[in-house]
């Protein structure tokens, strides 16, 4: 009796005892395969269809295709979510100072329209206050400032000097000495100013108004001076006909 001779398989070739001869080594990715091929037994890999799993088996491939399809990579997962937050945050950023604008326009526009309620009814109060009182002087410094500025106290002076055709008519009433009526002399007493200074404003009366004069000297001493002062040193001179010309300051501004 024969025993079975084993020859002895070069490189790339196999013989696990079953065969006579040496076989050629089975080829297969590296994706497919499990073991490698010796001398003693062929290369060892998974069937068309199936994958190398982590734990050196072989299993379907659908089966990986779908956990893939499913399970979110976690770096991906992770910009996404820190995009939607910078998104929420930006939306946020947004809504936030469009509310402040919103709030700030109706905040302002509230008190305007409270301002100017405040005046119109204050110009209401003063008007019937001094309806038909035509000696009162007061009763021409609130004259029908319906939709206009009531405060004489916010008209600056040099409004007067700037309105020639006012300030030209006011100059034919104040300027000329007439007996028993108080002009400009007393006008520039009332604001403080020397007798020689009057004095020497009327000495050129032919060629420049006192009147213009002391109000362009007021104004330069003291820029802030209003109409309502000029009105109130009238009043106090009963020159009411010149407080007549002056209430056009309030259609005008």
């Amino acid at each position: 009796m024969h025993s079975k001779t084993i020859r002895q398989c070069d490189d790339g070739k196999y013989n696990d005892g079953t065969h006579e001869l040496c076989q050629e080594c089975t080829n297969c990715t590296s994706e497919l395969l499990l073991k490698n091929c010796t001398k003693e037994s062929n290369t060892l890999c998974c069937n068309p269809g199936e994958e190398k799993a982590p734990d050196g088996t072989c299993r379907n491939k659908n089966s990986i295709d779908e956990i893939n399809t499913t399970k979110v990579p976690l770096g991906t997962q992770s910009i996404s979510e820190k995009d939607n937050k910078h998104g929420k945050d930006w939306i946020t950023t947004v809504l936030v100072i469009l509310a402040i604008v919103v709030i700030g326009t109706i905040f302002i526009t509230v008190l305007i329209i409270l301002q100017k309620r405040k005046r119109t009814s204050l110009c209401e109060e003063n008007n019937e206050s001094y309806a038909g009182d035509s000696n009162n002087p007061a009763a021409y410094v609130h004259f029908k400032c319906e939709n206009q500025i009531c405060d004489l106290e916010m008209i600056p002076l040099q409004k007067v000097l700037d309105n020639i055709d006012m300030l030209e008519e006011l100059i034919m009433v104040l300027d000329p000495d007439v007996k028993n009526r108080k002009n400009t002399r007393h006008i520039a007493a009332r604001y403080g100013l020397q007798a020689n200074w009057i004095i020497y404003a009327y000495s050129r009366m032919d060629h420049y108004s006192p009147l213009k004069s002391v109000l362009e000297y007021v104004v330069s001493k003291n820029p802030d001076s209003t109409v309502q002062e000029f009105i109130n040193i009238l009043s106090q001179i009963g020159r009411n006909d010149a407080v007549k010309i002056l209430q056009k300051m309030i259609l005008i501004n």
